[in-house]
């Protein structure tokens, strides 16, 4: 009987083995972490205004709240003006290293700049350290460089794809990855909730930052770095022949000492140039329109998401909401809670009427019931990921991949210079003006996914 219980053990560590699991964990400690910060943010920053701004002119509270609330937003353009180029250029050269050396330095260098820009933002709000403001521009220099929060999702998916060729389990893993952050979000939230009134921000960002530190020493130690798959014909000997050899080589070459400094050079610039090569190559139908089609959507749902994540934390604090650092957790808490194309519609769909909802509110019930729209929207990072793999060759994902990520910053900083800035100018007017754009930006997207739905379904491309 024991021999026999023994080796239930062993066939069961040996399919969970196959499972494959091996960057879930640190998306999941990764989401909690960066769900509590964003938690804990609001409040922090608008304490530190208060340190740093006083109005010249005597001002009723519910105009104090919206003078401090813009200077966060201000503050808020300032760091994403330095950082977003710099991680734009700076993406672009991870992933073609990743396409040819693995994606484990990347992804290790993003989690890395996630603990980095941690450091920066809690010495500044610190009473303690309460360092001035213009510290924030040599952090969003340094995390740019080290590619930044996105620069990591973009070698989660990469990574994903890397290990599931198969497109419809590559689906499955992609949505459970999205399930995981999602219940990492909760996770955090309640953290903070429980901790702020014990520790206070603070000590809530000194927790946050130690569990970053352990998933970083974690990942160096249990991450294996597979290299990309390449585009193999096997159909005959030759062939098969032609590609082990050429698999062989690059073994070898990755086995070389380090380059000069100006090969380096020359091959970071020949890595941008094939990054961007994606978009011109010939392909199969309308596949290629997909692809711009594709980019052109999610531009346009990362300037709107991007914008609706970044400030409702802020918004809230307004009248007449005036929501805690309590409230906000329970907000956070809540939030987490067919065919890739249409899905994709209705999750792009779900967060236009979400920032209706959000536009129109007058009161914390309307912005808690927008959350129900809202709810989709989740699904939208792996499907959209998925179906682009339908349309590139495997050698192209992690450039693709890093094209995408490169979009998302371009749509963060048009989301800085342009929707902020309309924040800031309408608050005094019409303070959920902002959101009521967001909605017809939202529709446009979705409309453009209908046409790739319809057009996909028939030329059956896509899960």
């Amino acid at each position: 009987m024991e021999i026999q219980h023994e080796s239930r053990w062993k066939i069961a560590l040996r399919q969970i083995s196959q499972w494959k699991i091996q960057v879930e964990p640190i998306i999941f400690v990764l989401s909690l972490c960066n769900a509590a910060r964003s938690v804990v943010s609001p409040h922090l920053m608008e304490e530190k205004m208060k340190r740093t701004y006083f109005p010249s002119t005597p001002l009723s509270p519910s105009e104090l709240k919206k003078f401090y609330n813009k200077k966060i937003v201000l503050w808020d353009q300032n760091y994403e003006y330095v950082n977003l180029p710099i991680a734009c250029l700076a993406g672009i050269v991870y992933g073609s290293y990743s396409d040819q050396r693995g994606r484990k330095l990347p992804l290790l260098i993003g989690l890395f700049s996630v603990i980095i820009d941690n450091i920066f933002y809690m010495l500044i709000w610190s009473e303690k350290t309460d360092i001035s403001l213009q510290w924030l521009f040599l952090g969003a220099s340094i995390v740019g460089l080290m590619g930044d929060f996105m620069l990591l999702m973009s070698c989660v998916n990469a990574y994903l794809a890397d290990q599931f060729g198969n497109k419809r389990t590559l689906s499955i893993r992609m949505i459970l990855v999205s399930t995981i952050f999602s219940l990492g979000s909760f996770c955090g939230s309640q953290t903070v909730d429980h901790l702020v009134d014990v520790i206070g921000g603070i000590g809530t960002m000194f927790v946050v930052q130690g569990a970053l530190i352990i998933t970083f020493i974690l990942s160096i130690l249990i991450l294996t770095n597979p290299l990309p798959m390449k585009q193999q014909n096997l159909n005959d000997d030759a062939d098969t022949e032609a590609v082990i050899h050429t698999e062989a080589i690059e073994a070898e070459e990755i086995q070389q000492p380090s380059q000069s400094f100006y090969k380096a050079v020359i091959e970071k610039f020949q890595f941008l140039f094939n990054s961007i090569k994606i978009f011109y190559i010939p392909r199969e139908g309308h596949r290629r329109l997909f692809l711009y089609a594709c980019f052109a959507a999610n531009f346009l749902d990362q300037l709107v998401f991007g914008e609706e994540k970044g400030l409702i934390g802020k918004y809230t604090l307004l009248d007449p909401f005036n929501w805690s650092t309590h409230e906000y957790a329970r907000y956070k808490e809540i939030r987490p809670i067919l065919r890739d194309t249409f899905i994709i519609v209705l999750a792009i769909a779900s967060m236009s009427l979400s920032t209706l909802v959000i536009g129109l509110a007058k009161s914390s019930a309307l912005i808690y019931a927008s959350l129900a729209p809202g709810s989709l929207h989740g699904l939208l990072n792996p499907l959209t990921y998925t179906f682009i793999t339908c349309l590139v060759e495997p050698s192209e994902i992690g450039q693709t991949f890093a094209i995408s990520t490169i979009a998302g910053k371009l749509a963060g900083i048009v989301q800085t210079a342009v929707l902020d800035t309309l924040y800031r100018i309408t608050v005094e007017w019409y303070q959920g003006f902002v959101w009521l754009v967001m909605f017809l930006i939202s529709a446009i997207a979705a409309f453009l996914y209908l046409i790739i739905h319809i057009i996909a379904k028939k030329e059956d491309i896509g899960t």
